[in-house]
């Protein structure tokens, strides 16, 4: 009869996981045709598939090549065109060579099959997280978890985009959790594994070369002699996994060598924005602020959930909560002292980290008198809040920040529109028959035209037509990045008053 409960159960849990899993799958499949393209992503979707079809890394090298690899993988199969013969090729422009390549094709099928890629992609993460919280604490504790992560609207926001930030922290998690596992099997094979995860994030994105610093400490402080051994099967099974990115085609030193061009390209003392002001040189607790106004609540309040819990009852699995949270820390820090601060996204390979620590507390609180409805009111909190979102999770805030509609009052950039908005802004014009439409979405690698809507504004012509006058007679749609910003250049744009948004990333007024 025990054994009979105990496979009952475990039947039970698996079900309830692939419901979790297939719920992430629905929500970002769901969402993928409605929105355009980002701005990055036809960048990195050309260049991937580049990659594949000429073994030449000259797009795009400021990020290295595994993410883009993966999205672009279903395209073998699509056979879209690459014109190599294009100037653009030649010089290269990356960004002039991306555009052309993707709506010189069949631009919204691209989109679904690369994205596809990278909601799969990003399902290991969601995996490794439950797999880490139920070793840890418990298979109530990995179901929650896994949860959090499937209904969080900043995994969601950006784990079906052609990026790497998802990739990052999918491979991040990855790599920290088998390393963990491996601590007490001294085994090579999963020391061999664990220098394949550690490989691919860091061929995932240039940040995820700081975490075999991470290894390196925690692995001397943990195995002591035996540490020369594992970290030597771990750093040569990483060293393989990237040169395999590059297809062995390049130099080793390359990978190091790019890691220079990391935000080469970004505007240098381009004005950050924090909460309606601007400073040049930022703000150090800017990621610390993005955090706490983007991440869901229920987040948060797990947070503090945890932290009681860990002052009350100490360590509940000491090793793997010391990597959890020195993993958290340090990168927090390393973001905050050398990223550009344009988006939370920067924080999102400690997501997946904070939803395995802070289920530490889910035993503690269902072992209280309706500890199981204080779970379960989070849990659905969380669900309520992607369920809400969608599918505009990129400008998602939380409650107490007031919500995205507040958005452009706190953060910028691809915390509140990155140019998904446009395919839903030709919908919005096409649905309400208006006219004298003028658009100023997010970036110049937006494609109005492409869905049917006038060009952007010039931007030589931006200061003239709406900072210096006021607009001219007609229907303007702006992005909510350069509302925030017209507001600061300009006192009438602090009481032009929308008539209607789009997509919560996409504010229109009527002149």
């Amino acid at each position: 009869m025990k054994i009979e409960k105990t496979k009952a159960t475990r039947l039970g849990n698996t079900v309830v996981f692939v419901v979790i899993l297939v719920a992430f799958w629905i929500q970002a499949f769901l969402a993928i045709p409605k929105l355009s393209a980002t701005s990055d992503e036809a960048v990195h979707l050309a260049a991937g598939y580049s990659y594949w079809k000429t073994h030449d890394f000259r797009l795009n090298p400021e990020h290295p090549p595994l993410a883009k690899l993966i999205a672009s993988l279903p395209l073998l199969w699509v056979r879209p065109r690459l014109d190599l013969s294009h100037s653009d090729w030649k010089t290269p422009d990356e960004y002039g060579f991306g555009v052309n390549f993707l709506y010189g094709n069949d631009a919204d099928r691209l989109l679904f099959w690369s994205r596809a890629a990278m909601v799969i992609l990003a399902s290991i993460g969601l995996i490794v997280t439950f797999l880490w919280a139920r070793d840890l604490f418990g298979t109530h504790a990995g179901l929650f978890a896994s949860g959090m992560y499937a209904f969080c609207p900043n995994v969601l926001a950006h784990g079906m985009l052609v990026t790497t930030d998802v990739p990052l922290a999918a491979f991040t998690t990855l790599a920290l959790y088998l390393f963990w596992k491996g601590g007490g099997s001294r085994s090579w094979p999963m020391d061999a594994a664990t220098g394949i995860a550690l490989g691919a994030a860091m061929a995932s994105k240039f940040s995820g070369a700081f975490i075999p610093l991470l290894i390196l400490v925690f692995c001397l402080a943990r195995d002591g002699r035996s540490a020369i051994r594992r970290l030597f099967v771990i750093g040569l099974m990483s060293l393989i996994v990237i040169e395999g990115t590059y297809f062995f085609a390049v130099h080793p030193m390359s990978y190091f060598r790019n890691i220079a061009l990391v935000n080469a390209n970004h505007i240098a003392g381009y004005p950050m924005y924090l909460f309606g002001r601007f400073n040049r040189g930022g703000w150090w607790y800017y990621f610390l602020a993005a955090f706490l106004v983007k991440a869901s609540l229920p987040s948060l309040l797990m947070l503090i959930f945890a932290a009681v819990h860990l002052v009350t009852e100490r360590f509940v699995a000491r090793w793997g909560e010391i990597i959890l949270l020195a993993t958290i820390g340090a990168y927090f820090v390393l973001i905050s002292a050398a990223a550009d601060q344009l988006g939370v996204r920067y924080l999102l390979p400690i997501f997946p980290l904070i939803f395995v620590w802070t289920s530490r507390a889910v035993p503690w609180v269902l072992s209280m008198r309706g500890g199981a409805i204080v779970v379960s009111a989070i849990l659905a909190w969380q669900m309520w809040s992607a369920v809400r979102a969608f599918p505009n999770y990129i400008p998602f805030f939380n409650e107490i920040a007031g919500g995205a509609a507040s958005g452009p009052a706190l953060l910028d950039d691809s915390n509140v529109d990155w140019g998904q908005g446009v395919k839903q802004a030709a919908g919005y014009v096409q649905a309400h028959h208006l006219e004298n439409v003028h658009l100023y979405t997010f970036s110049p690698l937006d494609n109005p035209p492409y869905y049917g809507l006038p060009p952007n504004i010039p931007l030589p012509q931006i200061t003239d037509r709406l900072v210096k006058v006021k607009p001219e007679p007609g229907i303007y749609i702006i992005s909510a990045h350069h509302v925030a910003r017209l507001k600061g250049m300009s006192s009438a744009w602090q009481t032009y008053m929308p008539v209607d948004r789009i997509g919560e990333s996409l504010l229109v007024y009527r002149f």
